[in-house]
């Protein structure tokens, strides 16, 4: 299931992402099973772990470009635009797939990374343990919703 995940994950980004931006997505796979055991711990619709393995996959992928900006490098305004682009793609496609309640809890710790960036710090980001720690976070609201009713 993990091939597939990975397969469907990568097929619905390429069909989202503009051709225009000339972006590879090709994340590692040690980085996508850090999110792909996050997803296996939760009960979460398929179409769902697609599109948060899609959100975790741009994340990392404009956080590696970002990383990749050192002065006076021949790539450094293409990876400073690769990653800004991914940044700004990752917001579009985590609304198109109704992420709305995720992006603003992960808001937070993207920018306080990319303020630590800007400061020289890059130390690492896991956006797995966000993400995994908001799916707890809205599996203890749906509880308590649940037994309210």
């Amino acid at each position: 299931m993990n091939k597939q995940l990975i397969e469907d994950t990568l097929r619905l980004l390429h069909t989202e992402m503009s051709p225009i931006a000339g972006i590879e997505l090709q994340p590692s796979p040690a980085a996508c099973e850090q999110l792909i055991s996050v997803l296996e711990r939760h009960d979460l619709e398929y179409s769902r772990k697609v599109n948060l393995l899609g959100i975790y996959t741009i994340l990392t992928l404009a956080a590696e470009r970002h990383m990749e900006c050192i002065p006076h490098h021949p790539d450094l305004t293409r990876n400073i635009l690769d990653g800004d682009y991914l940044y700004s793609f990752y917001l579009q496609f985590a609304v198109k797939c109704r992420e709305l309640d995720l992006v603003a809890y992960l808001a937070p710790s993207i920018k306080k990374m990319q303020i630590r960036r800007s400061n020289g710090d890059f130390a690492e980001h896991d956006p797995a343990t966000g993400i995994e720690e908001f799916l707890i976070q809205e599996c203890r609201q749906r509880n308590r919703t649940s037994k309210a009713i």
